[in-house]
């Protein structure tokens, strides 16, 4: 065997170990408490926690804070009660803001509109807000 049909077939089969190995890190699994094993799937951080004992008492009422517009849509205290959205236009990606009297949402920007439900009542914007998930533990609302 020559020497470059010898580093052919040594180049191949390193590159065929190589994909083989970045296939298997790239799906990593892990063991759950039964004993199954899975992909891994990451827990969304937490983006913004609301303390619902002082905050967010009314319907209406709304937190506006780290990118995030959290509003009271209900009474009571279920993920249900409340919409969170990211504060960005889907249209410029300027900031939008939340009017409590008119229950609805708007970008001074280029004057794009959303409702409650964050979406789009006014252009410019084409595509509803982006929706966050919402979950409750005890008197906390964590926007995730």
């Amino acid at each position: 065997m020559e020497r470059k049909e010898f580093l052919g077939k040594i180049g191949g089969s390193i590159a065929v170990t190589c994909v083989a190995c970045m296939m298997s890190a790239c799906s990593k699994e892990e063991t759950t408490p039964g004993g199954t094993t899975g992909p891994i799937t990451p827990t969304p951080a937490v983006i913004l926690a609301v303390n619902l004992s002082t905050q967010l008492l009314n319907v209406n009422d709304f937190v506006s804070d780290k990118g995030v517009i959290v509003v009271r849509t209900a009474a009571g205290n279920t993920a249900a009660s409340f919409s969170a959205f990211s504060n960005v236009c889907p249209h410029a990606n300027n900031p939008v803001t939340f009017n409590k009297t008119t229950g609805s949402f708007s970008c001074a920007t280029h004057g794009s509109a959303f409702s409650i439900t964050g979406a789009v009542t006014k252009g410019p914007a084409t595509s509803a807000m982006g929706k966050l998930t919402v979950e409750i533990s005890g008197t906390t609302l964590n926007v995730k």
